[in-house]
C-alpha cells in the first residue's frame, strides 16, 4: 500500500484528496514549444544554398525556371534544401504523377540527379512558383521548420516533466554530499533495468524513480501502473525503494484505475506532492 504516513499524511483519503486535487494541469513549460535551437541549427547547415535560392525571387517570373536550372547546375548542392521548403524532412520523395499516370521517385541527395526531373517536379509542386511570391527564402524556412519541429512535441511532453522532476530532485540533495543523482541509469536487481533516476547513498543506489505525464486517457497509464506493480514486487526484497512519480489531469479520470494498483506501490507521487515530501523519504 502507498506509504501515506512517509510522506506526511495522517490517512489514505488525505492522500488521494492531496493527490488528485494538486495535478498538475499541463507539463508544457516555455521551451515545450518551439525548439529554436534546433530550428536554427537546420537552417545554419544550408544557409549559404538558402542564399542562392534567395536569388530568384529578385528576377523576373518568366526568368524563374532558366536561372532555376543554371543554379541547379551550377550549385548542385541546393538540391538538398528543396524538400524543407515543402516541408519535407525525407530526400527521397515518392509521387504519383496523375496526368502521366506514373509513380516516380525524386531523390534530393543524389549527387548525380537528372535537371529536368527536379525542374518538373518543382513546377508541378509549385515550388518553382513560390520563389516569385516570397521576399526572403530564409524567413520562409524558419516558419517551415517551425511547423516541423511541432512534430516533436509529443517527445517533448514526456522529457519536459522528466527534467523538471530531475532538476527538483538535483535541488533537494545540492547540499548532502552523501547523495548522488544520477539520470538515465541502469540498475540490477532480480532483472535489468533503465531508470529515469537513480539516487545513490554513499554511492549505493537506493532511490529509483520513474516519471510520466498523462494529458488524457487510455489504456497505455493503466498499462504501465500494472508494470509499476510487478516492479514493486521485484524490488520488496531489496534494499531499494521505488518511487514513481507521475501528474497530468488524464489521472482524473482515471482515478478509480490509480486506486485499484495503489496498494501495490509504495510511492506514487505527483509533483507537489514529490516536492513537499521529498525530504521525509530521503532524510
Amino acid at each position: 500500500m502507498v506509504k501515506y504516513a512517509s510522506l506526511g499524511y495522517e490517512s489514505l483519503d488525505d492522500y488521494n484528496q492531496d493527490f488528485f486535487g494538486t495535478l498538475l494541469e499541463t507539463n508544457h513549460t516555455y521551451e515545450f514549444f518551439v525548439n529554436w535551437k534546433k530550428v536554427f541549427n537546420n537552417l545554419e547547415d544550408y544557409i549559404i544554398e538558402i542564399s542562392i535560392l534567395n536569388s530568384l525571387n529578385k528576377v523576373e517570373l518568366t526568368k524563374v525556371e532558366p536561372h532555376f536550372r543554371e543554379i541547379l547546375r551550377k550549385y548542385p548542392n541546393v538540391l538538398k534544401v528543396l524538400p524543407t521548403i515543402l516541408a519535407i524532412r525525407d530526400k527521397r520523395v515518392d509521387v504519383l504523377d496523375i496526368e502521366e499516370n506514373e509513380f516516380k521517385v525524386v531523390d534530393f541527395s543524389n549527387e548525380q540527379f537528372d535537371v529536368d526531373e527536379v525542374v518538373d517536379f518543382c513546377k508541378k509542386s509549385g515550388l518553382l512558383d513560390l520563389f516569385s511570391k516570397i521576399d526572403d527564402l530564409y524567413s520562409y524556412l524558419v516558419g517551415t521548420e517551425v511547423g516541423l519541429d511541432t512534430n516533436g512535441r509529443k517527445n517533448r511532453s514526456g522529457h519536459v516533466f522528466e527534467d523538471i522532476v530531475g532538476e527538483l530532485l538535483a535541488k533537494k540533495i545540492e547540499n548532502h554530499p552523501e547523495y548522488r543523482l544520477g539520470k538515465e541509469e541502469t540498475i540490477r536487481f532480480q532483472r535489468t533495468k533503465r531508470w529515469d533516476y537513480v539516487i545513490y547513498y554513499n554511492n549505493i543506489p537506493k532511490y529509483l524513480f520513474e516519471c510520466n505525464f498523462y494529458n488524457g486517457t487510455g489504456s497505455k497509464p493503466i498499462e504501465v501502473a500494472n508494470a509499476y506493480v510487478d516492479l514493486q514486487n521485484q524490488i520488496n526484497d531489496s534494499h531499494l525503494t521505488f518511487i514513481w512519480v507521475t501528474d497530468g489531469k488524464g489521472w482524473r479520470k482515471m482515478d478509480k484505475a490509480l486506486k485499484e494498483v495503489s496498494p501495490g506501490i509504495d510511492y506514487i507521487v505527483n509533483y507537489n506532492i514529490l516536492s513537499k515530501s521529498i525530504d521525509k523519504i530521503l532524510f
